[in-house]
């Protein structure tokens, strides 16, 4: 929302006590670029709500923040800002409502009244009540506003502000930024294996015109610099799987030569191209799973050009780098995907020499035929990791709609026969944890064995924006707080969770006696 701002400030009023200097102390940490301009704006939305009640004047509060926060205010001290951050939205929310009334917990309660999923209103009420040092029910609006969406940092702050925890991460290392890089959606990248666990961009592929532009970024920079002074700043609490579990190594434990250099020589700016390049970027599948979206979704013309100017400018060189693997996709199906297909045609083992793919897939289109497409590709898979998340039809049909369990498991004897003669390198299944599958983990486990798959990979459902805040706590069954957890609990603890082939490193954290536990995560070293 742009306003003139000049003489504004010197002519509004307002009726419960002078504008001009309530918009400077409420608002005295929030750097904008036109700051007049943002103030101005404040004044505004706050002079319309006062004339409104109910549903309207919430609406005018929560609509007045988002307009005025176009991305580009950042509070002081915080230089980068996540893709899901809402700070500067609470800082307004909560502004106005003490403006506007004696008793702001009365107006937060209304916003949540009209919208109880408002992760805005949820945090404006829980920082409210940490306030008033009512910490459990603020815990409570802190928890549900994870639940609305799980990567929220200004959540994940207030949780901590909540609740400290014990974990001290100052002497700790974790490789990852130095290591990982993840494209995610519309070509925003991020220094991670995932986006959720340091959601915050060091550039975007479709813009960049070097990889080195997005990986030496002084973003990225920052966020390296975090990790080697131990404040983590920028690493989700509740997201990273290697905070959560604390399993992250003392730094005087890493021995890995490069790793050993970045620490002792505090470098944040890196001539070595990332071990693993994950592309994650274009989100076309042929499935609409409700843990990840609520339809198909294709790229249109514009997109897939915009994609594939960044693959010449910024993916394909990189690659070329890259002495590990590239992660195909986290974000759609690869062989559903114009642009990853014109990817995976173009690997070959002659220009990218130290490249292995892993490649994770529905399976669905997974035929023979279409393998006669890739004719070079199967020389190229370190990995082929196929995600199922059920063990029987009924459940896979619920989940991965609409796939089709018969195909599926055609495909999958194809795979695993292509993998007892050795054609690709391994086989993956996966499987993402909830409540309508949980019980099928032992059978799925038989299963994967049945087909001669190397390894299996469970994780957690996570809501990503997919689900209402209701629907979320009843699917996610690795909460303490879901009536199943338990049952859930003594599956993970069965014997066959002790073998090196089921990665379950994303689920640890639920189980307390393995976060208590001084097992290492070898590749985290």
């Amino acid at each position: 929302m742009r306003l003139r701002a000049s003489n504004f400030l010197d002519r509004v009023t307002f009726a419960r006590r002078p504008a001009q200097q309530w918009l400077r102390s409420a608002f005295g940490d929030l750097v904008a670029e036109n700051r007049a301009e943002m103030l101005a704006a404040i004044a505004v939305h706050t002079r319309n709500a006062m004339r409104l009640e109910g549903r309207p004047l919430v609406r005018a509060l929560l609509d007045g923040a988002q307009q005025i926060d176009d991305g580009s205010i950042h509070v002081a001290g915080q230089p980068l800002r996540s893709y899901v951050d809402i700070s500067v939205q609470v800082r307004i929310v909560r502004a106005m409502i003490e403006y506007l009334s004696n008793d702001p917990l009365h107006l937060a309660s209304l916003i949540l009244e009209h919208e109880p999923d408002s992760r805005t209103g949820l945090l404006v009420m829980a920082e409210l009540l940490l306030d008033r040092g009512e910490s459990e029910r603020a815990v409570e609006h802190i928890r549900r506003a994870l639940r609305v969406q799980a990567v929220c940092q200004t959540a994940q702050q207030l949780l901590e502000r909540a609740q400290p925890q014990d974990y001290d991460l100052s002497r700790r290392f974790c490789h990852m930024p130095f290591t990982h890089m993840s494209t995610g959606f519309r070509g925003e990248t991020f220094a991670c294996a995932c986006p959720a666990w340091v959601p915050y961009s060091i550039g975007n592929i479709t813009e960049a015109e070097s990889p080195d532009a997005i990986w030496n970024s002084e973003a990225a920079q920052e966020i390296r610099r975090s990790i080697l002074d131990g404040d983590y700043r920028y690493c989700s609490r509740t997201q990273c799987s290697m905070i959560t579990a604390r399993k992250l190594p003392l730094k005087e434990e890493v021995t890995t030569p490069a790793l050993r250099r970045y620490i002792d020589e505090r470098v944040t700016r890196l001539g070595e191209a990332p071990l693993m390049f994950e592309l994650n970027h274009e989100p076309t599948c042929n499935l609409a799973c409700p843990s990840c979206r609520s339809e198909i979704v294709s790229a249109k013309a514009d997109e897939i050009d915009l994609y594939d100017g960044a693959s010449k400018k910024v993916i394909l060189p990189m690659l070329r780098r890259v002495q590990g693997h590239t992660y195909i996709t986290g974000g759609g199906e690869a062989f559903a995907s114009k642009h990853f297909r014109s990817i995976l045609r173009t690997l070959n083992r002659a220009e990218y020499p130290g490249l292995r793919v892993y490649l994770i897939t529905n399976g669905l289109l997974m035929t023979p035929h279409r393998w006669q497409e890739f004719p070079n590709l199967p020389e190229m898979i370190g990995v082929l990791s196929v995600s199922v998340d059920a063990a029987r039809a009924e459940t896979y049909e619920q989940l991965r709609r609409p796939g089709k369990w018969a195909v599926l498991m055609k495909n999958l004897e194809y795979l695993s026969g292509m993998r007892r003669s050795n054609r690709i390198a391994s086989l993956q299944m996966n499987f993402v944890v909830q409540q309508a599958n949980f019980r099928e983990i032992p059978a799925f486990i038989d299963l994967a064995d049945s087909l001669s798959a190397d390894s299996i990979w469970f994780q957690r459902v996570v809501n990503y924006g997919a689900y209402d805040e209701a629907t979320f706590a009843r699917t996610d069954v690795a909460s303490p707080s879901h009536p199943e957890h338990q049952e859930l609990l003594s599956i993970l603890r069965m014997p066959a969770f002790d073998r090196k082939t089921i990665n379950w490193h994303m689920l640890m954290s639920i189980v307390p006696e393995r976060v208590a536990s001084a097992e290492k995560l070898e590749f985290l070293y």
